[in-house]
């Protein structure tokens, strides 16, 4: 048998090979632990099998069933092996194994990792609510403890110059949203010589809506009206002072009341039992501008006897007795009419029956146009009076003689005004309403409302000191918002007595009355019963 002597190659990995390229050995021995590490001196375990051949690889280790890992997609190897690290002696250093591949980058914002970014906003987070809280709570009793009042809206001028404003002006949460109108004017006509209505008094308000409107007293002692079929003007400025004059000539009734509108015009409006329908009197058309500012004074008071009929010989006068010393004459009953043209001056306006319009008649300088007016003209004698604060808050009297058949002399002058230089009535508030029916009324700067007793003698006029009195209650006396309007009266009792009737606000949505005896006694506190709606 023929032996060759070829020698035999084994050809099982025999790769045909691109000419001057050399063979790239893919077999997995090169990537066993021993090879990827070689200078691991670690023998290979007994327990590891080497897959030399790529057809028996299992095929759960193949790449398409392999677990991905962060680092699988670039076909990297991460291998499960660390090099063992020795000491001087040769011994192995035991220590935690660690891939030499990169660790995984966590996010981070701001250059801190983002959990510790977020602990740290919340942090911040917690100390800004505590800091706040701690702030908050030290600026809340600051405010208890100073009692500062809410931020509400104030007029300018009302900023430096409270004693002359009232109600909403000093403040938007003052405006009242039932009764009556803060700071309302008040008014009132006693009539007695109105049978045919058979009431003792109609007192004349602003509604808190703004309108004028009129509620009565009957006989029985009830107060009737004041709702929305009593309106009679819906144009007034807010807190406008109102005056009343009504009289009976021939038989007819008559009622003039004046205001002022929103655009600060003097108005007025008459009305008759004949007609009973409110309209415009002659003194609107002349359009006079009153003094703008948010509290000032207006008053019209009748000229002659009390109400121009025979029947004011029952009014009582001043010392109690029924006035029958004044008998009818239509050559002198008219009307007066002050209103403040500016700070400082009041107008003075006279209308007598039979002329078309009003006239001018004096100007008075010097005065306070923020305070009221009050007058007297009704008693016995040639005399009229009128009463003002000056500009130092003191309520003057002034007297008139206007007896043409009667010689001038320097100590009584005929047809002149003069002061009464023997009484007047210091510290009054600035804003004070005047009103005289048996005694003059005043508020004073505390707020409580004051009864003077007046001799009437013009040039020798002075008060019975001893007779002076404040306005309350059973439990003494009652203050009234500062600056309020105010209306004062006397009736005849059906018991054959007089009552004093004094009217003012005591918190703004109300219309307070006081009553009594004309001869001293309590006095009675009560409420007109003022519609909401």
């Amino acid at each position: 048998m023929h032996v060759s002597n070829v020698e035999k190659k084994d050809t099982t990995y025999k790769i045909d090979s691109v000419p001057g390229e050399s063979p790239v050995d893919e077999s997995p021995s090169d990537r066993a632990p021993e090879k990827l590490f070689p200078n691991n001196p670690e023998p290979t375990s007994s327990k590891e099998v080497i897959h030399d051949a790529p057809e028996v690889v299992e095929t759960w280790l193949s790449q398409s069933h392999r677990p991905h890992s962060p680092f699988s997609e670039d076909e990297t190897v991460v291998s499960g092996f660390q090099p063992l690290e020795f000491d001087e002696k040769g011994a192995p250093i035991a220590s935690r194994r660690e891939s030499g591949l990169p660790q995984e980058q966590q996010p981070r914002t701001c250059g801190l990792p983002r959990r510790h970014f977020v602990a740290v906003v919340i942090l911040i987070w917690v100390i800004l609510i505590a800091i706040g809280l701690g702030v908050g709570l030290g600026v809340g009793l600051k405010k208890k403890e100073d009692s500062a009042p809410p931020n509400y809206f104030v007029e300018p001028y009302c900023v430096d110059n409270p004693d002359y404003c009232i109600g909403g002006t000093l403040g938007s949460n003052y405006y009242t949203t039932n009764g009556t109108f803060n700071g309302s004017g008040i008014a009132l006509a006693t009539e007695f010589w109105n049978h045919q209505e058979r009431k003792i008094m109609t007192v004349y308000f602003q509604h808190w809506t703004g309108d004028i409107r009129s509620i009565q007293l009957t006989p029985k002692g009830e107060w009737i009206g004041g709702g929305k079929s009593e309106v009679i003007v819906t144009d007034a400025k807010n807190a406008t002072p109102i005056s009343i004059v009504s009289y009976a000539l021939n038989g007819t009734a008559q009622w003039h009341l004046f205001y002022i509108d929103k655009h600060n015009f003097v108005r007025q409006k008459q009305n008759t039992n004949s007609t009973n329908i409110w309209q415009d009197g002659p003194l609107s058309a002349l359009n006079l501008t009153a003094y703008n500012a948010p509290n000032v004074g207006l008053q019209a008071c009748w000229y002659g006897n009390y109400y121009g009929d025979s029947d004011a010989s029952i009014f009582p006068t001043h010392d109690g007795n029924n006035n029958n010393t004044i008998p009818f004459n239509a050559d002198t009953h008219g009307m007066h009419l002050w209103y403040p043209s500016d700070e400082t001056t009041f107008q003075q306006y006279g209308w007598y029956e039979g002329q078309n319009q009003w006239v001018n008649q004096h100007s008075w300088t010097n005065m306070n146009a923020h305070a009221g007016v009050g007058c007297y003209s009704w008693g016995p004698g040639s005399t009229t009076y009128a009463m003002m604060v000056n500009k130092d808050d003191t309520a003057e009297i002034w007297w008139k003689d206007t007896d043409s058949n009667r010689t001038s002399t320097p100590e009584h002058p005929v047809n002149t005004w003069v002061n009464a230089t023997g009484y007047a009535i210091n510290g009054v508030h600035p804003s004070t309403s005047l009103g005289y029916t048996e005694y003059w009324y005043a508020q004073m700067a505390d707020g409580t409302v004051m009864g003077h007793d007046i001799k009437w003698e013009a040039e020798n006029t002075t008060a019975v000191r001893e007779n002076l009195f404040r306005v309350g209650g059973a439990r003494g006396p009652v203050v009234g918002i500062k600056g309020t309007h105010m209306s004062v009266t006397a009736v005849a009792d059906y018991s054959g007595g007089t009552s004093l009737y004094v009217f003012y606000q005591t918190r703004g949505d109300d219309l307070s009355v006081f009553t009594r005896d004309i001869k001293g006694g309590q006095w009675t506190q009560g409420e007109l019963p003022i519609p909401d709606e």
